[in-house]
Order: structure tokens, then C-alpha cells, then sequence
């Protein structure tokens, strides 16, 4: 029987000491080294973050990107990343990194959602439009749903593909709970417009009828009824649709005027036309209707009516445009028996006038303050549906943009 020294049993105890000992220390080394490079790239952060404040993009990029290379599970400073890449106009870095967030298995589904989301924006930026369409598609339903139907819808009507708009728009009011009628309105609106101008009279019926379907007496709908009607040889009944123009959005006759005295030409009525135009007038006397109105009015009746009329709207709506057509009429009505001076006289007063009218009528947005000279369904410059006063403004130019 093998015999064991007293000593080596009282070693063993001593051995398992040591070596418990040492464990604990390379743990604690192991936790320290942890915290040390955890502080490490605290500090990074925080150096890229005070790179930025201190707009120095370049170096902030470089300090952000050496982090995310150390720890790749920094998913949330990937998105950050990738986004100010693309606000700096990197898109092809901003699309590196999307994609290799959107390529990983481990993702969780909102994140994946997140990133296929932020990569269909890259690839918006890009001009990419298809693989922009693909990836916003590839969204789910949770927290970036509303805001990647909401990238698509604006995508389809950049690229006027009205259909696709049309049903983003119905997918969009459904996951908000919010209706967008008028923008569907609008959308068949376009659809009609087109229809119209490749002679489709059907599509562009159809087309019709389910924009006044989404909004009842929808002024743009109706006025393109009326243009259907006469394209199918039917003045009659395009005048009794642009009569709810006339009578339920009045601001808006100015678009149709001229196709409103066309139709009464064609019935034998062009006074009874003219009449109405003039009626009108009396609400609607700032803007092209009394242009129109008064190009109407000198052809038909002469300068000494388009005098009277004028004078009558410069007592109750006095404007710079009615002032400037009054020099024109008077012109007209002393062109053979003025003196010459008076002639150059007033012909220097309705430049100026002319002049004046011209720099400063505007149409504005009520959404964003774009100016514009003439009137848009659609704001070119916030991309908003109807958000244009059909009066257009006279006076001081409002800050913003115009055109």
C-alpha cells in the first residue's frame, strides 16, 4: 500500500488555494482590461461627439468609425454613422453601412426594419429609385412602417407613378389612422390630367369619378369634368359643371375662365357668359379672373364697358392690377383723339403699373411660403397638396423662396 507524507496532504489544500487565488486574479485583470477599454471607448465617444460640436466633421468621422470597427455589436452608433454620412452627402459610405447592418442574421426584427429602412433613404439620396422601392419594402410593421410608407409615397410622386401612389396613400391612412383623401383625390386628379392629354376619354372619366369619389365637388375634379365634357363636344353640360365652381369655390374660376366663355362662344351665349364673369367680380376682383374678365370685356363690348366695369371694382376691391388695367381701357379709349402728351403721359403711368404688377403678384404657399407666378395644385417647393391660396397676392413679397 502506497504510503502519502503528512506534508503533501497538508500541500494539497495550499495548491487549491493558489490556484483559486490565481483564477480570481486573471478574472479581475479580465474585468479591469474590460473597463479599461470600455473607458476607452467612452472616451472616443465622447471625442467624436466633441469633434462634431466643434464642426469638425472629418476627424469625428474618422474617431466614430474606429470605435465602431472595435466593437461591432455598437448597432446604435452604426445608425449614427450612416446617417451623418448621408446628411454629408456620402451616400455610397451611408449605403456601406446600412447594408451591412441590414445583411446581419443577428439583428433584431425592429432592427433589421430600422436598417432597411435607413437604407432605402441612402438609396432615395442616391437616386436610386428601384433599390430605394425594394428596401423601403422590405419594412415590417413595427416603428419605421409609417415612415417608409411615407418615403415611398413621396418617391412615387417624384417619379409621377400615381397608381403606386395611390395605393401607398390608402396603405399609409390605414397604419395611421388618418385620412388621405385629398392627396387621393389629387393623385386621380393627374391620372384624369394625362388621361386628357393622350385623348383617353374613358381612363380619363374613370379617373374623374373616383377623385370625386374620394372628395365630393373636389374643385380640381370638377373643373376637369368640365374639360372632359368639352373634349366630348358637350358645352352644355361642362358650363353646369363649372357652375359649381361659380357658385361653391368661386376663388378658383380664374383656370377655367376662358374655357367657360368658350363654352358659352359654342351655345350662342356669350354675353350670358360674360355676365357671369362679371357678377363675379364682385368677390373676386385680385387676381388673373379680373384679367381675364377684362381681355373678355374689351373684345366683346369695347374699352367704354371694360372702363365702367373697372372703375366700379376699383370702389369696392382697389388693387394695383385694377389700377394698372384702368390705364390700359383709358389708353384704348383715347388712342385716336388724345393729345400726344397725354398718350405718352399715360403710357409712362401703365409701364410703371405694369411693371409693379408684375414683381410683386405672387402665389404663395400657406405651408412653407414658396411664391410663385403662377397657381400649382401641387407646392414645388414642400411638395404639398393644395396648399396654394388661388388668390394671388399683391403688395410687400413675404420672406421665403420663389420663383
Amino acid at each position: 500500500m502506497i504510503q502519502i507524507a503528512t506534508s503533501w496532504l497538508l500541500l494539497l489544500p495550499v495548491m487549491f488555494g493558489i490556484g483559486w487565488l490565481a483564477s480570481r486574479w486573471d478574472l479581475r485583470l479580465e474585468n479591469r482590461m474590460d473597463e479599461l477599454e470600455l473607458i476607452r471607448q467612452q472616451r472616443s465617444t465622447f471625442k467624436g461627439l466633441s469633434l462634431l460640436l466643434n464642426e469638425q466633421p472629418d476627424q469625428a468621422i474618422e474617431t466614430l468609425v474606429k470605435i465602431a470597427q472595435l466593437d461591432p455589436e455598437t448597432i446604435e452608433l452604426h445608425f449614427s454613422l450612416g446617417n451623418l454620412f448621408r446628411r454629408r452627402g456620402e451616400t455610397e459610405r451611408a449605403i456601406k453601412v446600412h447594408q451591412h447592418l441590414a445583411n446581419r442574421d443577428d439583428l433584431k426584427p425592429r432592427d433589421r426594419d430600422h436598417a432597411a429602412y435607413e437604407l432605402g433613404r441612402d438609396f432615395l439620396r442616391a437616386g436610386l429609385l428601384d433599390r430605394a422601392e425594394a428596401s423601403l419594402n422590405r419594412v415590417g410593421e413595427g416603428k419605421f412602417a409609417v415612415p417608409a410608407k411615407e418615403s415611398l409615397l413621396e418617391m412615387y410622386q417624384v417619379e409621377r407613378d400615381w397608381q403606386k401612389a395611390i395605393i401607398s396613400a390608402h396603405e399609409l391612412a390605414t397604419l395611421q389612422g388618418k385620412s388621405h383623401q385629398t392627396e387621393i383625390a389629387q393623385f386621380h386628379c393627374e391620372l384624369a390630367q394625362e388621361a386628357l392629354r393622350r385623348k383617353d376619354l374613358q381612363e380619363a372619366e374613370e379617373s374623374i369619378q373616383r377623385a370625386l369619389s374620394a372628395v365630393p365637388n373636389h374643385a380640381r375634379a370638377v373643373i376637369l369634368q368640365g374639360d372632359f365634357f368639352m373634349a366630348t363636344g358637350r358645352p352644355a353640360q361642362a358650363i353646369e359643371a363649372w357652375s359649381i365652381i361659380a357658385n361653391s369655390h368661386p376663388a378658383y374660376m380664374h383656370l377655367l375662365a376662358d374655357r367657360w366663355m368658350l363654352a358659352h362662344t359654342e351655345l350662342g351665349k356669350t354675353d350670358e357668359g360674360l355676365d357671369r364673369l362679371c357678377d363675379l367680380l364682385k368677390t373676386q376682383a385680385s387676381g388673373e379672373l379680373l384679367d381675364i374678365t377684362h381681355k373678355h370685356l374689351m373684345t366683346i363690348r369695347g374699352p367704354q364697358a371694360a372702363n365702367v366695369m373697372l372703375s366700379d371694382v376699383i370702389q369696392h376691391s382697389p388693387s394695383l392690377s385694377a389700377l394698372s388695367k384702368l390705364a390700359e381701357t383709358r389708353l384704348a379709349i383715347e388712342a385716336n383723339g388724345a393729345h400726344p402728351d397725354r398718350m405718352i403721359e399715360l403710357q409712362s403711368i401703365l409701364n410703371i403699373l405694369r411693371q409693379r404688377t408684375t414683381s410683386l403678384a405672387r402665389y404663395t404657399c400657406g405651408n412653407c411660403g414658396f411664391r410663385a407666378r403662377r397657381f400649382y395644385w401641387q407646392c414645388p417647393g414642400c411638395n404639398h397638396w393644395e396648399a396654394y391660396s388661388p388668390r394671388r397676392a399683391e403688395g410687400v413679397a413675404p420672406s421665403g423662396p420663389s420663383m
